[in-house]
Formats: C-alpha cells, sequence, structure tokens
C-alpha cells in the first residue's frame, strides 16, 4: 500500500465526494477516477460504492479510515526519515525496446552530470502507465504513432517528445534465399506480439494491411521486442522491432533490414510525468530529457 492511495482513499472519505477529493489531489475528476479505479485493480478489491450518489467507502473500508490516517501519518515520517538517511532514486518505467535500446544512453548522460540515483523499471506500454499513474513511477518512456497514442487528459500529463524510431521488419541475411522461397509462394514467416500489447497492435492494425497479398505464418509469438530480434536473427521468422534495437545487427550485415519491401511504421519516442509535486532530482531528471 503507498501512502499515495492512501491519501487518495482518505480524501474521498474526508470529502464525500469524487470531485471535491479530486481537487484536493490536484487531478481532474476523471483522471482521479481513473487512478482510484487502478488502486482497486492494485489491491484486488473494490473500494467504493458507486451505486450511490456521491459515492462512498463500502463500509469494511470506511471502518479502516483511522488506521489508514495513523500509517499515512507513520509513512510520512519514515519517508521523511529515510530521505534524510539515503540517497533519493528517480523511478523511469520504461517500455522493454527503450530500455534495452535507449535508455542505457540517457541514464549515462544524466549520470555524468548530476549525482542522481535512477531507477530503471521495464514494462509493457500500459503497465508503464499504470505505474505512472499510480505513482510507482515519477517518469514514463515509451513509443506512439499517430494511430496509437497514448491516451491521456489534458491537462493532466506532461508531454515530450524525445525524437523518433522505426519499426522494421527484419531477417537473418544469411537465410534470405529461405525467406524469398516462402514470398515466391506468397507467404511470409513472421514472429507475432500478442494482440493486447502495443507492438501487437501496430502489427495488426498498421502493417498488417500493407500485406494483404501475403500470406502470414506466425512461426513464434513474444511481447518481448529483443525476444522477437533475437528470433529473426537465427532464420526462424521475420521480426518488426525498433530501428535502434536492430541497429547494430543491421550494420553487422548479420539481419537484413526488409523497410523496404515489408514496410516499416514510423514511432515517436515520448516521455511524460504527471502534473503534480516532483522531487528536486526528479525535476533535474525531466529537465534532462527534455533538454535533449
Amino acid at each position: 500500500m503507498r501512502l499515495e492511495w492512501i491519501e487518495d482513499i482518505l480524501a474521498v472519505a474526508e470529502t464525500g465526494s469524487l470531485i471535491r477529493a479530486a481537487e484536493r489531489r490536484n487531478l481532474t475528476q476523471s483522471a482521479f477516477s481513473r487512478r482510484i479505479r487502478m488502486i482497486e485493480d492494485q489491491l484486488g478489491t473494490e473500494l467504493f460504492d458507486r451505486s450511490r450518489k456521491p459515492v462512498e467507502l463500502h463500509p469494511a473500508a470506511r471502518e479502516q479510515c483511522g488506521e489508514m490516517q495513523d500509517l499515512a501519518v507513520r509513512l510520512r515520517r519514515l519517508a521523511a526519515a529515510l530521505g534524510d538517511a539515503a540517497r533519493t532514486h528517480v523511478v523511469i518505467a520504461s517500455q522493454h525496446a527503450i530500455t534495452t535500446a535507449v535508455a542505457p544512453a540517457l541514464v549515462q548522460r544524466i549520470a555524468a552530470s548530476r549525482d542522481i540515483g535512477i531507477r530503471l523499471r521495464s514494462a509493457n506500454r500500459d503497465e508503464c502507465y499504470t505505474q505512472l499513474l499510480t505513482r510507482q513511477a515519477d517518469i514514463m518512456l515509451f513509443y506512439a504513432t499517430e494511430r496509437l497514442p497514448l491516451p491521456m487528459e489534458p491537462g493532466f500529463v506532461e508531454l515530450h517528445r524525445m525524437g523518433a524510431d522505426s519499426l522494421i521488419p527484419v531477417f537473418a541475411a544469411a537465410r534470405l534465399d529461405e525467406l524469398e522461397a516462402a514470398l515466391a509462394r506468397d507467404e511470409l514467416p513472421v514472429v507475432a506480439y500478442p494482440d493486447e500489447v502495443f507492438f501487437g497492435r501496430v502489427l495488426r492494425d498498421d502493417i498488417r494491411p500493407r500485406l494483404a497479398g501475403l500470406t502470414l505464418r506466425p512461426k513464434a509469438e513474444t511481447s518481448l521486442t529483443l525476444a522477437a530480434l533475437q528470433l529473426a536473427a537465427t532464420g526462424a521468422a521475420v521480426a518488426w522491432v525498433p530501428e535502434t534495437l536492430a541497429r547494430e545487427e543491421v550494420r553487422s550485415g548479420r539481419l537484413a533490414d526488409l523497410g523496404p519491401r515489408l514496410g516499416a511504421q514510423p514511432l515517436q519516442l515520448m516521455a511524460t510525468r504527471l502534473r503534480a509535486a516532483h522531487s528536486p532530482d526528479a525535476g533535474a531528471v525531466w529537465r534532462a530529457i527534455t533538454a535533449g
């Protein structure tokens, strides 16, 4: 249980209204309601009776308000003590591919100029966003496309476009003859991503429609782009991966970039954080990111 979660729950209990609680927590009503839903999902239980107007805490949760108030006081004191005694870490939630290909250079650049500890948490895009909304992360790094931006409340977050990338199809250069034989049969062996992850939706909605003349033959499925890259390198199938992740393998000649033939998908490399109070270290990291 995080201090911010306790304070969100108590804000509703003390104000008797999601609207007034959102104002107290400096969030829009819809953003605050979404965060309450995420807290309930994380705890695995429903805290509020939404059949009532205004929304009320369930009796079992209301009985714990005194305990939560005491716990919030103790957690604030503990956080202050630990802040004085230990080095602060800025938590960055990052999509898996960004963690591997982009984040290391970013962290090295920040560490070279500032004495700040950074903790990288790698996850899929939706999980990263949950970490940001529940304040388990200070900053989020993610990919977006024109068709698939990250849905956010206006005024709720700050957004910064760090640069551009591209989702490119790659395959083992030494086994291109085998791929050509499959293409001659109008077949394309591919590494698939699950539809529920970001790259799965990009593959389904943006890339597959361009390959209408080919029958796609999924040979493997993974949610990890690094695993997809390795499957392509073995010649198992064609994989669409971020260009930044495949760059060295393509330059070395181990992988062939099939973008000119099969099509690539432009990606936007983005950073975001909540519009809320931030620690000095988190503010310094954000300024380093937005300074480019």
